[in-house]
């Protein structure tokens, strides 16, 4: 009993965490997407756990395989896009919806060819496959192609897509310039900027994890081996900590956040000109907090004063050459004077110029709105603005008229 309760541990960990970004009131786009990897990861971990009970039913398993398939081959490129997502600060890069293309064909043609074979037949054949009784040689061109489809075909797509995904991950990494001497700095509460860094190694660590599971799933799937349990724990340790640095911090997060992260039951008084005192990093590190503060105040005139934030090709590269600095510290400052991130703050003032726009000129167009305020285009515009107040620029506008 106590075994069966652990291998359920990897999914009742991703639950808790999805639960808990989806009680977040704001969420950017970040966070939006870690909704949808935990989500998937979830359903994932329940699908595959079906495997580990002592008296499987594979009538509900044939079931279970089809949307574990669906879901794993998905969660890839979304654990792509999310990791990329913490690294671009300047705006939102849309999502390829290309790569889901090997999760929609293999689930489909699944659902297919067990229509055609019947979910009874399926499940004998399934429970077969799992006992390693089955014979390839024996099967009729049916039974063929739900064995290939269900596990030849699905696993050459997995691993594809694990190491994409490893690559990918592995390239963040090392652009990052991650030392393992950062993961001492960050569990100590400094280099807050490293987090993203800590999650691409967490990230890396699971698919190592996932990718020997299915390597050798008849030794990782049964309920009575000591190493379905362990790899369960150390799974689940694992997505433990990545929900942990994802949701807690809020990534890329600023120094209230760090401090919740190092004493999550104090209340926090520190200042931002304290914390700055207490920074070791940056070009400027050595600077008096006036140092610090004018920076800011360049800052504030590039941004508001000149209104470059209209600008929808601005990015935090610029801003940082025109400060004489780099775009690791400016970002931090921003976090540290604004509590949110630079894109966040950057939607900020161009909501707030909408707003403005809308009041002065109530007959006019979204789209010239949305231009004129600094988005690329109305669809972002819309969505920027019913996460700030809650609805659309235009029941906002209906209800100035009322």
């Amino acid at each position: 009993m106590l075994t069966y309760l652990i291998v359920q541990l990897p999914f009742s960990v991703c639950a808790v965490w999805l639960i808990f970004v989806l009680l977040k009131s704001h969420k950017n786009h970040s966070q939006h997407l870690l909704i949808w990897v935990l989500a998937l990861l979830t359903i994932s971990f329940l699908c595959g756990s079906s495997h580990m009970s002592p008296y499987p039913d594979y009538h509900r398993i044939v079931i279970y395989d089809i949307v574990m398939r669906f879901t794993t081959l998905a969660v890839f490129p979304l654990i792509c896009f999310y990791i990329r997502s913490l690294f671009d600060e300047t705006g939102e890069r849309p999502v390829s919806y290309l790569l889901f293309l090997p999760a929609i064909l293999i689930s489909t043609s699944s659902i297919v060819v067990t229509s055609l074979l019947g979910i009874s037949h399926s499940a004998q054949l399934l429970e077969s496959i799992y006992k390693a009784t089955v014979i390839p040689g024996a099967l009729d061109e049916l039974e063929r192609y739900y064995f290939v489809l269900s596990f030849r075909l699905y696993n050459l797509f997995f691993f594809i897509l694990l190491s994409l995904s490893l690559v990918f991950v592995f390239s963040k990494l090392f652009a990052g310039k991650f030392k393992f001497v950062h993961v001492i700095s960050f569990l100590r509460g400094r280099k807050n900027s490293f987090a993203a860094n800590i999650l691409c190694l967490f990230f890396i660590i699971f698919f190592v994890l996932w990718g020997l599971c299915i390597t050798f799933g008849t030794v990782f799937m049964n309920p009575m081996s000591a190493w379905s349990t362990i790899w369960a724990f150390v799974t689940s340790i694992v997505l433990f900590l990545i929900g942990y640095v994802a949701s807690v911090p809020a990534l890329p997060g600023g120094y209230l956040n760090m401090e919740r992260l190092r004493h999550p039951f104090n209340t926090v008084t520190q200042t931002p000109q304290e914390y700055l005192q207490g920074i070791d990093s940056g070009p400027v590190a050595n600077n008096s907090i006036s140092g610090y503060d004018k920076i800011m105040d360049s800052f504030k005139e590039f941004m508001v004063t000149n209104q470059c934030f209209l600008d929808p090709t601005l990015t935090i590269d610029e801003i940082a050459h025109k400060l004489n600095s780099n775009r690791t510290y400016v970002s931090k400052l921003v976090n540290i004077y604004y509590g949110m991130p630079f894109r966040d703050y950057l939607n900020k003032l161009r909501i707030d110029y909408a707003k403005q726009l809308i009041k002065d000129e109530p007959d006019a167009v979204i789209d010239y709105i949305s231009a004129k305020s600094g988005f690329q285009s109305s669809t972002q515009f819309i969505r920027k603005f019913k996460e700030s107040e809650g609805v659309t620029p235009a029941v906002w506008r209906d209800n100035l008229k009322k």
